[in-house]
């Protein structure tokens, strides 16, 4: 593997060299990786990169050619080789890691990746072998309580309240831990039913853990 990125397209609805419009298999990636957030890019057998995500560019190097690598250094670079070698193996690929240096005056990251079921090729007529994410440790996600807040329009007494429900308290312990009546929950909660759309509070906290965990 050279672990070179041929090229990177900015929008993830593009095949990056293979003119392909198909949007069965644009669909498929558009759903395997969140644009918005994720460091991602599909990789195909031989590790060329053949679609990434905005944010896996930032993370990408590029040395005085102009070609996006994984990274400058060669030692690192055989360490990265070896991960993509495993998810892109053509018998019995697995999910493999890493933490890396992408060049010598920045912090390492994490690499993650993933094979691409047989089945899931065969259905998307996809030359794409496997996803890898990327993953800066150093960078600070939004907190979950920021992302429910906006999501659903809650208050902060409400995200204060679905915080602790997502802590495991009751709204007896909850109550206890914000210093008010079990009655005043029970009205917060009620107003984060209608706004989420649930009517449990089991529901409520699947909901909330699947946007991020305060």
């Amino acid at each position: 593997m050279a672990g070179v990125r041929t090229v990177v397209s900015t929008e993830w609805g593009k095949v990056a060299d293979h003119g392909s419009g198909d949007r069965g298999r644009d669909l498929y990636w558009q759903g395997r990786v969140d644009q918005a957030d994720e460091a991602g890019a599909l990789i195909d057998a031989s590790g060329r990169i053949l679609r990434t995500t905005p944010a896996c560019d930032a993370l990408l190097v590029s040395g005085g050619d102009g070609v996006a690598r994984w990274t400058l250094l060669p030692c690192e670079q055989a360490r990265v080789d070896t991960v993509l070698a495993r998810a892109t193996a053509r018998i019995a690929p697995e999910a493999a890691a890493l933490r890396y240096h992408a060049a010598p005056d920045r912090a390492p990251l994490i690499l993650i990746a993933r094979p691409v079921p047989w089945a899931m090729r065969l259905q998307h007529a996809t030359p794409g072998a496997a996803v890898v994410t990327l993953i800066d440790p150093a960078e600070r996600p939004a907190p979950a309580s920021q992302l429910w807040r906006e999501a659903f329009d809650l208050t902060p007494s409400e995200v204060a309240l679905a915080a602790l429900l997502m802590a495991g308290h009751s709204l007896e312990s909850a109550a206890a831990a914000r210093d008010c009546r079990q009655t005043t929950l029970r009205v917060h909660l009620r107003h984060i039913f209608a706004k989420t759309g649930v009517s449990r509070q089991a529901d409520l906290i699947s909901l909330l853990a699947r946007i991020g965990r305060g």
